[in-house]
């Protein structure tokens, strides 16, 4: 089983074993499958550019068998995010029979697509199994001549939509932005015909599992975080709906003690099965759930540790049920602890928790890692 990533490593390494791949330095790395990091407009094979980096620290290169390519604490794109480089995913091509061009769709077309989105979203919330396949077919045959990836796309052009409006999204369609404008307009109409809605969407996902979901294959948990995050648009006024108000299905979430506490007693379980799995049983055993044992005020939740040099890893968790793009909260506590300490401070964004649970990790000072925006004052005379 491959080890963690031995420290050590730095940023000019990298940048060395980047002009040694230029140079055309024979390796025994393969191409990129997943991920590819990105420097002055070129990519590079993430776990490639480590282990070669390994010859200019350890003066050989690290084999491929020893370590990682993954997202987890140890590994190659991990570390890679830490030395301040940006990893992405694969950059694929997608033909105008998959939709970004071609004809535009008419509103009797987006106004059906809306509506089938709508349905799967409501099924995927109350847990109900569907196949989007099935949709996919059915809804082509209403349609004029659209493809399979034309209507996938169009599908994830609306879970982008659905972001923007601080609504969930169907966890399987990647929110792809730079959509048509009649799109967010025949969204907005929908929610407007058909006032419960939002109250349905609150419904369908307020079942919170009591049972802790099964922990799985560690390194299969961990993702890679967004690259870009969508924000909510500030335009949808509460007081303009005809419902009268507008559902904050972020605040929801971050109030439910219930879903906050199972997301940090899997952190806390993870955290032990991963260094068990480095052979560090010593470490596993003084893994601390903080806001249980110590109260829950210290702009963290879990203590665990680095395997290799022991030093604190400060975790807190985030946990949704919705998918990896939902924004969340956070509080100026933890804002402040993870600028005093962004050495030791890991944020943990669990999401899909409550059917498949994965999650991305934001290392450092939130500022830095993510756009933070002011929901909430204090107001005094």
């Amino acid at each position: 089983m491959p080890q963690s990533i031995p420290k050590g490593l730095n940023r000019e390494h990298v940048l060395v074993a980047i002009a040694d791949l230029d140079a055309g330095i024979e390796h025994p790395f393969g191409k990129p499958t997943g991920y590819e990091l990105v420097h002055n407009d070129k990519r590079y094979p993430p776990k490639a550019v480590v282990g070669i980096a390994f010859r200019h620290f350890t003066g050989q290169i690290l084999p491929p068998s020893d370590f990682s390519g993954g997202e987890a604490p140890g590994q190659a794109n991990y570390l890679l995010r830490r030395l301040g480089f940006r990893v992405v995913e694969k950059a694929t091509q997608k033909s105008a029979d998959q939709g970004q061009y071609g004809h535009a769709w008419s509103d009797a077309e987006v106004a059906l697509i809306v509506a089938d989105y709508f349905d799967m979203l409501q099924k995927e919330l109350r847990g109900e199994s569907f196949s989007k396949a099935e949709h996919n077919r059915r809804l082509r045959e209403l349609l004029t001549g659209r493809t399979k990836g034309s209507v996938e796309f169009k599908h994830q052009n609306i879970s982008a939509v659905m972001l923007e409006l601080g609504l969930p999204y169907i966890a399987g369609y990647k929110p792809a932005q730079n959509y048509q404008a009649s799109l967010l307009d025949a969204v907005k109409d929908y929610l407007q015909n058909d006032v419960l809605v939002l109250d349905r969407l609150a419904e369908s996902k307020a079942e919170t599992s009591y049972q802790l979901p099964r922990l799985g294959s560690i390194d299969r948990l961990f993702e890679a975080p967004p690259e870009k995050t969508i924000i909510p648009r500030p335009t949808l006024e509460p007081w303009r709906l005809p419902t009268g108000y507008k559902i904050d299905f972020a605040a929801r979430e971050a109030s439910n003690r219930r879903l906050g506490l199972l997301g940090e007693e899997f952190a806390v379980e993870l955290e032990k099965r991963r260094l068990l799995n480095c052979g560090r049983d010593d470490l596993a055993q003084r893994v601390e759930w903080l806001s249980q044992s110590r109260g829950d005020g210290m702009g963290f939740d879990v203590l665990s540790f680095d395997e290799e040099d022991e030093s604190d890893l400060w975790i807190e968790v985030k946990t949704t049920n919705l998918g990896k793009y939902f924004p969340f909260y956070v509080s100026s506590n933890e804002v402040k602890c993870s600028e005093a300490e962004p050495e030791r401070y890991h944020l943990y964004r669990l999401f899909g928790f409550k059917t498949q649970p994965k999650l991305y990790v934001l290392h450092g000072a939130l500022p830095e890692r993510c756009q933070l925006e002011a929901v909430q004052y204090r107001a005094t005379f």
